[in-house]
């Protein structure tokens, strides 16, 4: 055990130290940031301006009630007795136009065309009895701001319809008000928002495929420089292969997470006030239980894969050939990922208990189930743990006899009936 520590805290401080640790800490955020928080805002920042609409309808009343919505401040778009919210910074300013005819219309074209307004919505009886009402733009492809509109008319005409109807104020938000439906399993478990949790869960299984994914390769590549550098011939001497596999998987591993690590710290940090108002909506997101089970089966999955990975380095002499290798590690990956989306649909299903317990597709599938479904039998929970377990240790010890014949046989282009042959003998 202690030549496996000191193996891996070689591993890990000469790669912490190194000047693309740093690299990849900094860039990587950064990138990120780049690509998908950057835009946001410069899509918010360019949507906050005033866009100025003309609501074409063959009458004033149906035109006014258009205008009303589309109007309303965005806070109160979720207590609109529809349900439904629009995004912020969305503002408009309403003209209203009676007159209908083409010429009409061909005018307001015009004026859109030479950006004298931003828009036209055309209702009039004819569109709206067809259900085809017209939004004439420039910006064909803002789904944001056609969004916007399709559910302030629906809103709008819903009202109108009721009106007409005679129903008053009062009626008419009690008739709109949305029903809150609340699921609740028979052990009495319920969930305020299931799709929240449905995308909870998704996120983190994401973020288990692309650690895995990112991190495991950096495991390959280190027991390829090192063997393709001769230096295992000397550690030998003194440690066993199996003890240095273990003791590289656990040193280069800690790297990886080393770095979620930072970034996640740091972006805690950097969104302090943002996290703590919205503290109480992770606690409904992210239950104590979905927040034991992350972390176990992600060290699971992430020690697996990594051996896996491992395997993959000591068995190729080149990077070209470590990359017509790799997909032995990126089957059971896809298939994880194939049968996941089954699993967040039915998480009760045979493929979901059978996909559970296979060792390598448990640790997304399992944790999907245990995420969705709170009465998964503890035993299945132990069972899955215990096959990952004991495959991660018979990985490490295959890997280790792979390692210690494949560094005689340098230079030969490995073969599976070729690594069969070094399994046995080892």
């Amino acid at each position: 055990m202690s030549n496996v520590l000191l193996i891996a805290k070689r591993e890990y401080v000469e790669r912490v130290r190194s000047k693309a640790f740093l690299f990849m800490t900094l860039f990587i955020p950064a990138l990120m940031f780049a690509v998908t928080v950057l835009p946001t805002m410069l899509a918010m920042r360019m949507s906050g301006g005033t866009k100025h609409l003309v609501v074409a309808a063959s009458d004033r009343q149906t035109a006014e009630l258009i205008r009303r919505q589309l109007q309303k401040p965005p806070e109160d778009s979720a207590n609109d007795g529809m349900g439904e919210s629009r995004p912020i910074g969305s503002k408009y300013e309403i003209d209203l136009e009676t007159n209908v005819s083409e010429a009409e219309r061909t005018a307001l074209t015009e004026k859109v065309r030479t950006k004298q307004l931003d828009g036209v919505i055309w209702a009039t009886d004819e569109a709206l009895a067809a259900n085809q009402v017209s939004l004439v733009t420039r910006d064909v492809t803002n789904l944001a701001d056609r969004e916007v509109v399709n559910r302030s008319l629906n809103r709008a005409l819903s009202r109108r319809n009721f009106e007409k109807k005679g129903l008053g104020d009062a009626d008419i938000e009690e008739a709109l008000k949305p029903v809150d439906l609340k699921t609740v399993n028979p052990a009495g478990a319920g969930s305020s928002n299931p799709f929240s949790t449905f995308l909870a869960t998704l996120a983190m299984a994401m973020v288990m495929y692309v650690t895995v994914l990112l991190y495991g390769t950096s495991v390959m590549r280190a027991v390829l420089e090192e063997k393709t550098s001769r230096i295992m011939e000397v550690m030998l001497s003194t440690a066993t292969a199996k003890e240095m596999m273990a003791g590289k998987i656990l040193g280069v591993g800690a790297v990886g997470l080393t770095q979620i690590a930072i970034w996640s710290t740091t972006t805690g940090v950097l969104s302090g006030g943002i996290g703590l108002a919205a503290s109480g909506a992770l606690k409904g997101l992210i239950s104590p239980r979905l927040a034991f089970y992350f972390p176990v089966f992600f060290f699971l999955g992430y020690a697996m894969y990594s051996a896996m990975y491992a395997a993959i380095g000591a068995m190729a002499n080149s990077e070209q050939e470590t990359q017509q290798l790799q997909f032995l590690v990126a089957i059971p990956l896809i298939a994880s990922v194939v049968v996941l989306v089954q699993i967040l649909q039915s998480p009760s299903t045979p493929l979901a208990f059978w996909g559970s317990l296979f060792p390598f597709t448990a640790p997304l599938i399992m944790f999907t189930r245990v995420a969705l479904d709170p009465n998964v039998p503890g035993w299945q929970i132990a069972l899955s743990i215990s096959l990952v377990i004991a495959t991660i240790y018979g990985l490490v010890v295959l890997c280790g006899r792979i390692y210690r014949i494949g560094i005689l046989m340098y230079g030969k282009k490995p073969t599976l009936p070729e690594i069969m042959k070094w399994i046995r003998y080892a």
